[in-house]
């Protein structure tokens, strides 16, 4: 697997637990902001307060669950970015610059624009940050990055 493949995949974990993270809350603000009623709803769906708290925790859960598995996922990204003591890894083999680039836009799903504003750079500037990060991850090998 390339690191660009594994950071992708991690990536788009960390999008798809963004994205029902939000839905999550809107459910919570669903059920707070209706008034309790006891006529049944049609159209299929859930048909009470009730129901739709239940269906709300079981969303929950198996969010948690999601949770867990893409932070240790996350973790282990890290110790390639920054080694184990937070001073090694990518960033000691290629700078910061790199790392916290990959970081960003892999680990903590940023957009583009978002990441260039933080690191006060062209979009354009992080993309070939990311690439150069790749490359040179590919050429080291996951072991020696890991160890670096």
């Amino acid at each position: 697997m390339t690191a660009k493949e594994y950071f992708c995949s991690i990536r788009a974990e960390v999008v798809k637990i963004q994205q029902a993270s939000e839905m999550l809350e809107r459910m919570r603000a669903k059920e707070c902001g209706r008034a309790q009623s006891f006529e049944p709803r049609g159209k299929g769906g859930v048909s009470s307060p009730a129901d739709a708290i239940a269906s709300r925790i079981d969303f929950e859960g198996r969010l948690e669950r999601r949770i867990a598995d893409a932070n240790a996922e996350v973790d282990e990204a890290l110790v390639y970015l920054y080694g184990r003591d937070g001073r090694g890894g990518l960033a000691k083999v290629a700078g910061s610059r790199y790392a916290d680039a990959v970081c960003m836009r892999y680990l903590q799903g940023e957009s583009w624009r978002d990441m260039a504003d933080v690191m006060r750079c062209s979009d354009k500037w992080c993309k070939e940050l990311c690439s150069a990060a790749f490359v040179k991850i590919d050429a080291i090998g996951w072991a020696e990055l890991k160890n670096a």
